[in-house]
């Protein structure tokens, strides 16, 4: 078995036990996206050849930037 079909079982394991253990656990778009990571192995391979990492530092200031919780206000 190839380690990308071995990550998507344990992958569905992991978030199946969340589910059961955790009825009323809501799950984020993390969750999701870790699903399909077997994929862009399989196409792009290991991820230190693809990995986000300027564009992650860049989301994580803005992350910070205090908005109040509002996107605009138009007056």
């Amino acid at each position: 078995m190839h380690h990308t079909q071995q990550h998507l079982i344990y992958m569905k394991a992991y978030l199946e036990c969340i589910r059961d253990i955790f009825p009323s656990h809501s799950f984020h778009p993390n969750h999701h996206s870790c699903l399909y990571l077997h994929e862009f192995l399989l196409r792009y391979g290991p991820m230190h050849g693809w990995w986000m990492f300027p564009f992650e530092s860049i989301i994580r200031a803005l992350q910070k930037t205090n908005t109040n919780y509002k996107i605009s206000e138009h007056k």
